[in-house]
């Protein structure tokens, strides 16, 4: 799922501008379905507050070029051969997300580059700050996304399916072999001696995902 993550990230960081589109494979019943959440986000505000942090925030600068870096790499490519990950994977793109698309551009990531955005609006500074910022960016449509997952949850038996696969026995030892793999221990000290904010980056997944977060 880091994969997954870090995936998106360089899909919402290296936009030019919304609509953002997942790309789907087959029928698309995931891509649909995780797209109709994606529609709801302010994605011009996201994209903006993003590119102001990497232009003008230290702490957040660090995080990608941590992001970017050749430890790190070689973090994600251990993760990608858990057998754990092949087979979330696999379940995605079977169920209509082409997550190796996503693979693909994370894989092509050479970095965020400057691009005109309306900086428009003091950013609060720092990882902590960031989450807070796209929080407050969020929060209008919060309503609007706890109602889509209410009613996927319903209604979808593909979001339902989905949202067990995240739940799974499967999953949640991924996480914990991710956690206790030597990089990822180095990744959390190293944002730790960045004075990146660990609770908060916890804190969201925890928001994002129903597992347990061992950190």
């Amino acid at each position: 799922m880091m994969k997954f993550t870090l995936a998106l990230l360089a899909f919402v960081a290296t936009s030019t501008a919304a609509p953002w589109k997942l790309p789907n494979v087959g029928r698309g019943e995931l891509a649909d379905e995780l797209q109709d959440f994606l529609d709801l986000l302010p994605q011009d505000e996201i994209v903006s507050i993003t590119l102001q942090y990497y232009t003008q925030d230290a702490e957040f600068q660090a995080m990608v070029r941590y992001l970017k870096s050749d430890d790190f790499k070689l973090l994600v490519k251990d993760i990608e051969d858990l057998p754990e990950m092949k087979a979330l994977m696999e379940y995605m793109y079977n169920a209509g997300l082409d997550v190796y698309e996503l693979q693909e551009m994370l894989n092509k990531w050479l970095g965020l580059v400057s691009r005109n955005f309306a900086a428009d609006k003091q950013i609060t500074g720092g990882i902590r700050g960031y989450v807070d910022d796209i929080r407050a960016a969020i929060r209008p449509v919060y309503n609007q996304l706890k109602a889509l997952y209410e009613t996927k949850m319903k209604t979808s038996k593909v979001f339902q399916d989905f949202i067990t696969q995240l739940s799974s026995p499967n999953f949640q030892e991924l996480v914990y072999k991710v956690y206790a793999h030597p990089k990822f221990q180095q990744l959390l000290q190293h944002a730790a001696n960045a004075g990146i904010d660990l609770e908060v980056v916890r804190e969201w997944l925890k928001m994002l995902l129903p597992i347990e977060f061992p950190f």
